[in-house]
């Protein structure tokens, strides 16, 4: 097409009004003229003028042919036909908020966990080309907590260092961990979320800083002045959002330079508030402030202009060269060929996206998998809800056929009605959005929270109205077909409303029985959800969690040595024990179930080693009365006394399946065992198991007295009369009466920790159970609607039954029966499909299998009983039908 020719359309397109009344007239104007001369011609007016409108023919018809030629009209047929669907929105009220208001559901719920999905997996991490940010698999932290191991270079596992050198695989390496440390605030000291980073972390990322500059190498080595950077938030919070550079704030007893500002949103790794300097190699300086553990992790950035395959390829031709070059005797592993198989299984180098990912995919999928089958139930039920409107609209339709009407407008239109409707409902789905985002946030990973939150972004927004525009074609293109296909001449006969055409009404029943197989899917794993968290939270968990308040601390490395600690922890049990109301008190170095973390330690016990695979127990410091007020049963010899203390004998506690593992058949009391030393130290006493890392783990502790060891890491425990509020307020002030520079956290009842413990598996099931139950309501919906409209277009059909004889209860059987074959087609399939697709709950299930008995006999029953309802209720509709009016209105 010519510029020129282009320009004339787009002119045509302003003044198309115009155009449309100059056509007619001039059309008006050749038919006046036709008529005028056939009158000439010796014709009378009537047959003058019937005679000229048969020579131009329909000048509708004529008139949008001319319009066709500017390239216009198509335009003004949406414009019309948007004007007609919003009109038939205002004459049909209920069936348009019936069809918004279940649009709006399945696609409020799509959008929102889309968003979840999209922050957690597809959205890029907000760092410099994160599609070339890696982990190295296998790759080692070099330690020097001891005098250094010679070894030839090229040799052994690879360590951070050694990648680091090599350039033709990556450009940078960089090693990060998360703790906690104390900032030291006059009246109100406060934990926060630390990020303990190597010196070429930040390049690594490629994330500026704000304000000032980030962490260098210079910064990350031995006896390096201590410098650290804020996050936009805690700088604003804490700080007011003042001049900090050049600053120094005390974390944990210790001066660090404030040399920067990171900018807003900034908060890897895992909501960090500040980030310090780590020294690599790792030496005890590194650990001390940190409970003398760092979870540390290794990410690099792939050199530019190599592929990530060629990148991982050559990394894992450096390992198979090590492993060639291992020449260690048997028996004597150096790790590189155990590492080379790893590398194996998964490869050299993976996205960091993956790693911060987790094992979250199935759960994040199963969870979008289930909204869609809601949207798509939702769709079925519009489409018949539109097949019946169709059908309702045959005449309507026929009328313009006759007058001209190409099937192809009539489709159209009625898509252009379900467009209309569909992002009316998506707009309200969009606007619903938000505030479901808020409850599906809890299943995102830890890893990405602070980094990668689910919001509802331009990203989310495009999806859904991708989403509009795929719903409205799926819903309104089958009735919209149906519809342009009706005869004409059937359509206008007298009798027309009340045939029912075979086509529609097989399509509404196809419908039906898959809205009935998807929910039997959906319900089925609800079901099973249920079940497995009713198991889990049904378990034995060694403790009573009811009433009990928890607070937790870290003492500074720097503040005191282990006596004047000790010192101030009997201290706050003192001032603790003697506040009103509060009738037992202790503590200890990691809550049951709480996030303390803390570490297993593999035992070496006077009888020998367990057989078998390495065992690992839980190492926990306990005080007197930590037992009693946890509710910890003694099963076995004593608890702990003031008198176990750094001077006596040392001693522990060992729980059952500790007890068992190292001394089955055997009381374990009076045994001895030895950790890093060859010091015994004796048993005294066996408790019940505590359910300690996760609700679903069942784990194995050893405790010692806490005036034996005194941890860095501390929570107080106490029970009493109170409520929860009161009881949490006076440990608070008893810590702070004993010091008030140390910053408390996690100042919650143990229901609390408990229930966060649980909160993702919650997630899942109550997400996974509303969809369960609207997809219940939406099949009952179809079910009635589809017998509904058949009972009200068969009405002759009942009418005349009626009069030959049939009785009520025959036509409730007759119209339910027709029913019944489509519920039961439905409730196979769906029992199928729900046997293939329950096999993806398999980690996400606890104490059932993935083919429960119950949910599966369950499920289907569920849905049958309404299915039933809803086709009885319409049915006995058919029951009254008065056969004289029916035969009165023919």
């Amino acid at each position: 097409m010519k510029f020129g020719e282009l320009w004339r359309r787009i002119v045509h397109l302003g003044r198309a009004p115009n155009a449309a009344d100059d056509l007619r007239d001039e059309m008006a104007l050749h038919a006046e003229l036709r008529a005028r001369a056939n009158r000439d011609a010796g014709m009378n007016e009537s047959d003058a003028r019937a005679a000229a409108n048969r020579r131009f023919g329909n000048q509708l018809a004529q008139r949008e042919v001319g319009l066709d030629v500017w390239g216009t009209a198509w335009i003004e047929n949406i414009v019309r036909d948007c004007q007609r669907a919003f009109r038939r929105i205002g004459q049909q009220r209920a069936f348009a908020a019936a069809v918004i208001g279940m649009l709006a559901l399945g696609v409020g719920a799509t959008t929102a966990m889309f968003s979840v999905v999209d922050a957690a997996m597809l959205r890029p991490l907000p760092f410099a080309d994160p599609g070339k940010l890696v982990v190295p698999v296998q790759v080692q932290l070099p330690f020097a907590l001891g005098p250094p191991r010679p070894r030839p270079i090229g040799t052994g596992p690879i360590d951070v260092v050694e990648l680091g050198a090599m350039r033709d695989i990556v450009s940078h390496v960089a090693v990060y961990a998360r703790g906690g440390l104390n900032l030291a605030d006059a009246d109100h000291p406060l934990r926060v979320n630390v990020g303990v980073v190597s010196g070429d972390f930040f390049a690594t990322l490629g994330v500026p800083a704000y304000r000032g500059r980030v962490i260098r190498g210079a910064d990350a080595i031995a006896n390096a002045p201590a410098v650290t950077i804020l996050s936009f938030g805690l700088w604003q919070r804490q700080f007011g959002g003042a001049e900090m550079l050049g600053k120094t704030i005390s974390l944990s007893d210790r001066s660090y330079e404030v040399v920067g500002i990171m900018p807003r949103g900034f908060g890897f790794p895992r909501e960090s508030e500040v980030w310090i300097p780590m020294a690599v190699p790792i030496t005890f300086e590194t650990f001390a402030a940190f409970r003398g553990f760092l979870d540390s992790h290794v990410i690099a950035r792939i050199a530019d202009g190599v592929p990530g395959p060629v990148a991982a390829e050559r990394l894992r031709a450096q390992w198979s060269r090590r492993a060639a070059l291992d020449s260690a005797p048997a028996g004597e592993r150096t790790g590189v060929r155990d590492a080379l198989k790893a590398i194996g299984k998964v490869g050299a180098l993976y996205p960091l996206r993956d790693e911060l990912a987790g094992d979250s995919k199935t759960r994040l999928f199963v969870l979008l998998g289930a909204t869609l089958i809601l949207l798509l139930i939702a769709c079925a039920n519009v489409s018949n809800l539109l097949l019946s409107q169709a059908a309702a609209r045959r005449q309507e339709i026929a009328v313009r056929t006759v007058l001209g009407a190409s099937s192809r407008r009539i489709v159209g239109q009625l898509l252009i009605e379900s467009v209309v409707l569909a992002a009316i409902g998506t707009a309200l789905g969009v606007a619903l959005a938000p505030a479901l985002v808020g409850t599906m946030r809890l299943v995102l990973p830890d890893e990405l929270t602070g980094i990668a939150p689910a919001t509802i972004d331009l990203r989310v927004l495009l999806f859904a109205a991708a989403l509009a525009l795929v719903t409205a074609v799926v819903f309104g293109l089958w009735p919209a077909l149906v519809a342009s296909a009706v005869a004409p001449a059937q359509a206008m006969n007298a009798g027309g409303q009340r045939t029912t055409a075979g086509g529609a009404s097989r399509v509404r029943r196809i419908l039906v029985g898959g809205e009935l197989a998807l929910s039997v899917v959906l319900l089925v794993g609800a079901l099973l959800m249920l079940r497995s968290f009713e198991q889990l939270m049904s378990v034995d968990r060694g403790m009573r969690q009811r009433e009990v308040g928890t607070l937790e601390m870290a003492f500074p490395v720097g503040r005191g040595d282990r006596g004047i600690r000790l010192q101030r922890i009997e201290e706050m049990l003192a001032r603790l024990r003697g506040m009103p109301g509060v009738t037992a008190v202790g503590a200890t170095n990691d809550l049951p179930l709480g996030k303390g973390g803390g570490i297993s330690v593999a035992m070496k016990a006077d009888v020998g080693e367990p057989k078998g695979k390495s065992v690992f127990v839980h190492q926990m410091y306990a005080s007197p009365g930590y037992f009693e007020v946890m509710g910890i049963l003694l099963k076995r010899g004593r608890s702990f006394t003031v008198a176990d203390d750094s001077l006596a004998p040392h001693v522990a506690i060992v729980s059952e399946a500790a007890g068992n593992m190292y001394w089955p058949g055997v009381n374990p009391v009076g045994h001895t065992i030895k950790l890093f030393s060859d010091t015994a130290i004796t048993i005294v006493g066996v408790v019940s198991d505590v359910r300690d890392g996760h609700l679903s783990d069942e784990g194995a502790q050893i405790y010692y007295p806490v005036a034996d060891q005194t941890p860095q890491h501390l929570a107080l425990v106490a029970r009493g009369t109170l409520g929860g509020d009161a009881i949490l307020a006076r440990m608070t002030d008893a810590v702070r009466a004993v010091d008030r520079r140390q910053a408390v956290f996690n100042v919650q009842m143990m229901d609390k920790v408990v229930s966060a413990n649980v909160a993702p598996r919650r997630t899942n099931t109550i997400l996974i159970t509303a969809f369960g139950a609207l997809a219940l309501i939406l099949a009952a919906l179809g079910v009635y609607s589809v017998v509904s409209y058949s009972v009200s277009q068969r009405k002759r059909e009942f009418g005349i039954r009626s009069a030959l004889g049939a009785s009520g209860n025959q036509l409730v059987r007759m119209v339910t029966g027709e029913m019944a074959w489509i519920v039961l087609v439905g409730l196979t399939a769906g029992m199928g499909g729900a046997w293939a697709l329950s096999k993806v709950l398999t980690s996400l299930i606890y104490g059932v299998t993935v083919h429960d008995p119950w949910s599966f006999v369950a499920a289907p029953f569920l849905l049958l009983v309404p299915a039933i309802v809803a086709a009885v209720v319409p049915a006995r509709r058919a029951s009254r039908v008065n056969p004289a009016e029916v035969m009165r209105a023919d």
